[in-house]
Formats: structure tokens, sequence, C-alpha cells
């Protein structure tokens, strides 16, 4: 997980079983024992997470945020922010802004 959450643009399975030196089947089978969630569901928290706290920042735009949680294209990211969120990483932005000042 501090893996995953370090390296969020990088953190495919295959990078994370090379890091903590373990086989990928491995990995899937002791990360939904020990937390209930595949290594997938995992990985999109923790990648929505991140982005949530990068786009309630002012600089980075939402492709900047795209790339930095390991999404390839700003569109396939905002299908999974609002998936997620239930809004668009823009949307979210503005409610944020607006909500701090």
């Amino acid at each position: 997980m501090r893996h995953a959450e370090g390296h969020p643009h990088a953190a495919t399975i295959g990078a994370v079983c090379r890091a903590v030196g373990v086989s990928e089947r491995t990995l899937r089978r002791r990360f939904a024992a020990s937390t209930g969630l595949t290594w997938r569901q995992y990985l999109l928290h923790s990648r929505m997470a991140r982005a949530a706290a990068l786009l309630s920042e002012p600089g980075p735009t939402v492709l900047d945020v795209a790339i930095a949680v390991g999404f390839d294209s700003a569109s396939a990211f905002t299908r999974a922010f609002r998936q997620h969120t239930g809004d668009t990483p823009t949307a979210y932005r503005r409610r944020v802004a607006s909500a701090v000042g």
C-alpha cells in the first residue's frame, strides 16, 4: 500500500510485486485477505483520494492530475473520477474552492 501511494502513476501490480518481492498471485491473495478489497479496488480508491487532494490545490490542471495518479488521458481520468465521486474533476475543484473561499 505504501509503495502504491508513493508511486500512484506507476503502481501496476507487476511493479508492486517486484518492489515487495512476491508473486502476483501471492500479492492478490494476501491483499484481499488483509484488506477485504481486490488490488484493483484499492488502487482505484488510492488514486482517487490522491486526485481529490491534488484537485483541491490551485496549480495542477486536470491532465496534470490524471497523469500524476496513473491515467493516460484526461477523459479516462474524468470518467473514473465521476464514477467514484459523482462529480467531474472540474466540478469537484469548483465545489472545494467555494467551500474554502
